[in-house]
């Protein structure tokens, strides 16, 4: 019988560490949620308030209207045009609708999001790893 080697293979990544993109959550360039419902799946704009490692998400009505607590949902914060300019936070997790307006002439339906996943990327950052080969 063999014994058991440490085998290691390389790939190619763009992921980075969500505090490294962090300013993307105080200045949000761009965002929208995806979610699934009744329809099919969905994409609506949004604006993002992050605070604390809380995420607000401030939705159309209309969108509002058609995701339920404890949707399940995908919140993604981005900016760039150009290949290397492409930075973004993908954030997972599940919404709870709220009673809360940023002002009173504020028609947004805004929801706590609670994360399960979060991940970032950037593509000036591509670069080879290595990694574990699990096979």
């Amino acid at each position: 019988m063999k014994p058991a080697r440490d085998v290691r293979t390389k790939r190619i990544t763009l992921n980075i560490d969500p505090v490294e993109a962090r300013d993307l959550l105080e200045r949000v360039p761009r965002a929208c949620v995806a979610f699934v419902d009744a329809d099919g799946p969905r994409v609506e704009p949004v604006v993002v308030r992050c605070t604390d490692g809380h995420y607000m998400v401030g939705m159309p009505p209309n969108a509002a209207r058609r995701i339920t607590d404890d949707a399940e949902v995908v919140l993604l914060i981005d900016e760039g045009f150009q290949f290397f300019d492409l930075r973004a936070i993908y954030v997972r997790g599940h919404v709870q609708l709220c009673d809360v307006a940023a002002s009173a002439d504020d028609d947004r339906v805004w929801a706590r999001l609670q994360p399960t996943r979060i991940l970032a990327w950037d593509y000036a950052s591509i670069r080879e790893v290595e990694v574990d080969d699990e096979s």
